[in-house]
């Protein structure tokens, strides 16, 4: 049982390593294995998906990923679709019947990622995953507060990996693997990596973003990229 966590645009560089977050791949793996429950939390393009992509690839765990669950109805149907056991047009109550018993048949991790304003009926199923015996629950959100009602569940400060903003050493490493992997080895690179840098403040999603968008020809001309056209281009793929 697994499905593959969701491409976010911001995060297609998969092959790009991973800067600056060994101590949370580690954190993230051995909660993985030992089927801990784990909030990931951070702002958006700060590398949730990556790191999860990460330590799931390491954890070598079974695991049912989903986005952006809205309402309880919509993560039972998407749970059920994954889980192969039949979503049709079942009621929820039916539903929630259905998908525990599959995970009591085969536990897994259950993944919900850029989890915002859980209403009270979705934490009360959670609840019962999150006590499920060899399942857990990992949770992506921009920050506890953002939870919902599902900070009731997931408060314990222990089963919280924040992601902070790169070091000024990681953030430049990762430039410099994203600039080559799009090739922009050909421009004027210096003003280019300094704005980029002092821009991005650290998060390694709107690095990759600027990188990428880099390469296209609309934000050239000739040896020198157009800033900040790209940069004001750039800011819409993170606003919430």
């Amino acid at each position: 049982m697994k499905v593959r966590a969701p491409e976010s645009p911001q995060l297609r560089d998969q092959f790009v390593p991973l800067f600056g977050r060994q101590d949370e791949v580690r954190t993230l793996t051995a909660a993985l294995r030992d089927r801990t429950s784990c909030l990931i939390a951070g702002p958006k393009g700060i590398g949730k998906t990556r790191l999860l992509q990460e330590s799931l690839a390491v954890a070598e765990q079974p695991f049912v990923c989903l986005e952006r669950p809205e309402v309880l109805h919509q993560l039972l149907a998407g749970l059920a679709e994954r889980l192969s056991c039949g979503a049709g047009r079942l009621t929820s109550i039916s539903l929630q019947a259905r998908t525990l018993n599959a995970l009591r048949s085969t536990p897994c991790c259950l993944i919900l990622e850029d989890v915002a304003r859980a209403d009270p009926r979705m934490y009360r199923f959670l609840q019962h995953v999150y006590y499920l015996p060899g399942a857990c629950l990992i949770v992506t959100s921009e920050s506890r507060e953002c939870l919902g009602h599902l900070q009731k569940l997931l408060w314990d400060p222990r089963e919280e990996i924040m992601l902070k903003p790169l070091s000024a050493r990681d953030a430049l490493s990762l430039f410099e693997a994203a600039s080559a992997m799009y090739r922009l080895e050909s421009f004027a690179l210096e003003a280019f990596r300094c704005k980029v840098l002092t821009a991005a403040r650290g998060n390694p999603g709107q690095i990759l973003t600027m990188c990428r968008m880099a390469s296209r020809p609309e934000y050239q001309d000739g040896r020198h990229i157009k800033f900040l056209p790209l940069r004001m281009d750039a800011l819409t793929t993170f606003v919430s």
